[in-house]
């Protein structure tokens, strides 16, 4: 699993993290062990009496279940039942489902202006210039939503009233359905957070949170130690993570 998850970060999923879970089964440090040696991040489910356990609970998980997550934490998009000794052939299954639900970091980001207020204009806003009360003439009237609530729902273009009306074809009306490569970049443009520009990186934020911090030279340094290179941690651009980026990476923070 743990070149399966370098896979997916090598191909800019990296946001998708494979945990484990390990039951504090009896007290009897096994878990703990097993947590120290593994090749994944774990952790370590606690119980009050051993039987019920609460991550397990949380998510309404069986013996050897792989629930997998959206990107908001907590809607589950699929559950496996796996044999651990045959991990391979799921793979394709649990990569087919990231891609359709995750954005890559390796795609160029959607440019609001340039591409999906084009769409509207050509489509949409000759009912919906105010119409309803919902008008798509600029972002801010698009994100402020109308009568019904909002139409958008960042990070997660399944639950947002436009993608379904647009993917659907109950919008626009008639015959006038949009392509699927216009409907497939409204969806990724909701998936990257429907921003207003496209998303641009801050140098240095290696662990994606927007602040450039100290749990970013923590992030670089694991990632020297288990040989993870992501381009994006290459602060220096010599194709390799070593101690020169974590020193870049010092002057960046204290040159904040």
């Amino acid at each position: 699993m743990s070149d399966f998850q370098e896979l997916l970060h090598e191909e800019g999923y990296e946001k998708v993290i494979i945990i484990g879970i390990g039951a504090d089964f009896l007290n009897d440090q096994f878990g703990e062990s097993f947590t120290e040696n593994s090749i994944l991040p774990l952790v370590l489910d606690t119980s009050p009496d051993y039987i019920n356990f609460v991550l397990r609970e949380q998510f309404g998980a069986t013996w050897k279940e792989l629930v997998i997550l959206a990107a908001d934490g907590s809607t589950v998009l699929d559950r496996i039942i796996m044999d651990f000794d045959t991990i391979e052939e799921y793979e394709q299954q649990i990569y087919d489902i990231i891609v359709d639900n995750y954005s890559s970091t390796s795609e160029e980001s959607v440019d609001y202006s340039t591409q999906i207020q084009p769409i509207f204009n050509s489509s949409c806003t000759s009912c919906h210039g105010g119409a309803g009360g919902l008008s798509l003439t600029s972002y801010n009237n698009v994100i402020n939503g109308g009568n019904s609530g909002d139409i958008v729902m960042p990070y997660d273009h399944a639950n947002s009233l436009l993608w379904q009306y647009v993917n659907s074809g109950y919008m626009p009306p008639g015959t006038n359905d949009l392509t699927n490569t216009q409907v497939d970049l409204i969806a990724q443009w909701i998936d990257e957070g429907a921003l207003p520009e496209p998303y641009e990186p801050l140098q240095g934020d290696v662990n994606g949170d927007g602040v450039i911090n100290i749990l970013d030279i923590v992030q670089l340094a694991n990632m020297i130690l288990s040989d993870d290179y992501q381009e994006s941690a290459d602060l220096n651009g010599d194709g390799n993570l070593n101690i020169l980026d974590i020193v870049q990476l010092v002057n960046i923070i204290l040159g904040g």
